[in-house]
């Protein structure tokens, strides 16, 4: 069910992480793992416009190459330290910014996208992946 203001925010992020559980309950493969995850956080909130994944490219470490997404096309690489996913991979942290138009080094995928929100996410054994 997509967000729509009958449940918060906050709920319906806590019933798609139970889902994005369930359904992933026994599935070792990372690739199907990230595209469920993909599928049901975006079709969750109905103002989402892009909801994805970029990985470290292994053969350029210093590199992220789009990964699992839903939503309008992605750039295909972004360097780290470049524009907001860019920064979350340099860091290692999540970067929240409300008005993308204002952030040092913006990479403008799509100008219609407005707010990112970009979480580090990493494997078993501790590396971005």
């Amino acid at each position: 069910m997509a967000y729509s203001g009958v449940m918060d925010k906050a709920e319906t992020y806590e019933d798609i992480t139970k889902q994005i559980a369930a359904v992933n309950e026994g599935e070792t493969y990372w690739l199907a793992r990230l595209s469920t995850a993909v599928c049901l956080l975006h079709n969750a909130f109905d103002d989402f416009f892009w909801t994805g994944f970029y990985m470290v490219d292994p053969d350029k470490p210093g590199e992220l190459v789009v990964g699992p997404y839903q939503g309008t096309l992605g750039c295909l690489r972004i360097p780290f330290g470049t524009g907001v996913c860019g920064a979350a991979a340099e860091r290692g942290e999540t970067v929240i910014v409300n008005d993308v138009h204002e952030f040092p080094g913006h990479i403008a995928c799509d100008s219609r996208s407005n707010s990112e929100i970009v979480v580090p996410v990493y494997n078993a054994e501790g590396t971005l992946m």
